[in-house]
């Protein structure tokens, strides 16, 4: 069993260290030859180093850490920005733990996305998960001062604990899941179908504790909202304090038809813009092509994230911006992606390496844009 172990920990660690060097070479690269800021924009953090891990909402969080919430800063969750706040009395010196703490969680996260993946998957679909999650487009986000590496350990901890059946531990993952990003409700009513889907949907199996285990889950979200109504008067400024990001209300279909339509005319013809687009519909199409294989409790995650991200879109195109960037911790996605890789790979070994290689290449192209600090994310 060690044995076992520390092979597992041993691949895990290559994936995480080759990844990283490889994203690491694109980032620099980017940052060596960006210009300034835009106006108004953020520099980042002054330490040559550290700045392009600190790009876009890394501010936010490294403000709340220093001075606590504003009405501008509530839609950011607090569990990151209180572990920053521990972990230093600098900017660069929060900056650092960020980076530290966003690729630890992530090297933890990866580990556990083959265990809970192996629950279900041959090992080559297990591994294959792994690598597509290492090397996923937007991957240099879970080395940056961000919430996206401890979410997505978070996410897949409540998840495997649940398989085991902890239900306790679940409550306590999802708690803190849902203390570090919004989708709280999303993993709680995933949570109640896996429960049930394990007692077969059986009524008379139902007990109270792990019911109270599960509403758990809903105590980080909870906790924030009602702190939200004891600082500003308003429970809900989480969700209104979009506004301050150029985020609204809208039906889900409206941001794709949008920027399918803006893509189509050529107003948004960008790389960035496309594959968000992709994004959203696969959101959606690989539940319901893999339906019959997965679990309702995985069905529902990405299919409920969509409706969540699209019914928020981004008011000034592209609409449907960030829905790269949350595919990247949506483990149900990630394993689709695996099977659907394995799958076509099966055809032939040139097409195997040629998906590989373009792969890489999609990974290379976002990392040197995320080191330019010029798309959107």
């Amino acid at each position: 069993m060690n044995i076992s172990i520390n092979r597992i920990w041993y691949k895990v660690i290559l994936i995480y260290l080759s990844s990283k060097v490889y994203q690491a070479i694109f980032v620099y690269w980017g940052h060596a030859v960006r210009g300034p800021a835009p106006p108004r924009g953020w520099e980042g953090v002054n330490k040559w180093i550290l700045n392009p891990w600190t790009t876009y909402d890394s501010q936010w969080y490294l403000e709340i850490a220093s001075k606590g919430y504003s009405k501008v800063s509530a839609t950011f969750f607090p569990l990151y920005p209180l572990l920053l706040k521990f972990c230093g009395n600098s900017e660069v010196t929060r900056a650092f733990a960020g980076v530290i703490i966003s690729n630890l969680a992530f090297l933890l996260a990866l580990y556990f996305l083959y265990r809970l993946s192996r629950l279900d998957f041959p090992e080559e679909t297990a591994w294959t998960t792994v690598w597509i999650a290492a090397f996923f487009p937007t991957a240099a986000f879970f080395g940056a001062v961000y919430t996206e590496s401890l979410f997505f350990l978070l996410l897949l901890l409540t998840f495997y604990v649940a398989r085991k059946s902890n239900w306790m531990s679940a409550g306590i993952c999802g708690a803190l899941a849902g203390a570090t990003r919004n989708p709280a409700p999303v993993i709680f009513i995933s949570l109640l179908v896996e429960y049930f889907y394990q007692l077969n949907y059986n009524v008379q199996r139902i007990k109270l504790k792990p019911i109270l285990c599960i509403c758990f889950v809903l105590s980080g979200f909870v906790g924030y909202m009602l702190y939200l109504y004891w600082r500003f008067g308003d429970p809900f400024l989480t969700i209104t304090s979009h506004k301050y990001f150029y985020r609204g209300s809208a039906w889900p279909w409206e941001a794709v038809v949008k920027d399918t339509l803006d893509f189509i005319t050529g107003r948004g013809m960008d790389i960035v813009t496309m594959f968000n687009l992709l994004s959203a519909v696969f959101f959606l199409y690989f539940p319901l092509k893999y339906y019959k294989i997965f679990r309702p409790s995985y069905l529902l995650i990405p299919v409920a994230i969509a409706i969540m991200l699209l019914m928020n879109p981004r008011v000034p195109p592209p609409h449907t911006i960030g829905a790269l960037r949350f595919a990247s911790v949506l483990f149900p996605l990630l394993q689709m992606l695996a099977i659907s890789y394995t799958n076509f790979s099966q055809r032939s070994e040139v097409i195997k390496y040629l998906a590989f290689a373009s792969y890489l290449m999609l990974n290379a192209a976002f990392s040197y844009m995320f080191g330019l600090k010029n798309f959107i994310s």
